[in-house]
C-alpha cells in the first residue's frame, strides 16, 4: 500500500495490545500512559484512513477527466476522418495541389 511511518497493520496490532495491556495494569499512571498512547495511534489511525481517502478522491478525478479526453480526443480523430484531414492540413502535395486549384478556372 502505502508508507506514512508506521504502517496501518501495525498501528492496529500496537493499539490491540494496548487494549490487552490495559486490563492487567494496576497503576494508574501506567494506565493513563497507555491510554494517552492508544488515543495517540487513534489518531495516526484517522490521518491514514484521511489520506487514503482523499487519494481515493483524487483517483476518481482524474480518472474521470483521463476519460473525458479520451472521449476528445477520439471525437476529434473521427472528425478530422469524415471530414477529411487536408482542410488545413499542411503537406507539401496540399500545397501544391492548392496552388494548381487557384490557378485553374473554376
Amino acid at each position: 500500500m502505502f508508507q506514512l511511518g508506521l504502517d496501518l497493520t501495525t498501528i492496529i496490532e500496537m493499539a490491540e495490545s494496548a487494549f490487552e495491556d490495559l486490563d492487567t495494569i494496576v497503576d494508574n499512571e501506567e494506565r493513563e500512559e497507555l491510554v494517552k498512547r492508544v488515543l495517540e495511534l487513534q489518531g495516526q489511525l484517522k490521518g491514514m484512513i484521511n489520506k487514503v481517502d482523499t487519494a481515493r478522491n483524487e483517483h476518481q478525478s482524474l480518472l474521470k477527466e483521463n476519460q473525458l479526453l479520451q472521449k476528445y480526443i477520439n471525437n476529434s480523430l473521427t472528425s478530422t476522418a469524415v471530414f477529411g484531414a487536408t482542410n488545413g492540413a499542411v503537406n507539401s502535395n496540399n500545397i501544391s495541389l492548392r496552388q494548381t486549384d487557384a490557378s485553374s478556372p473554376h
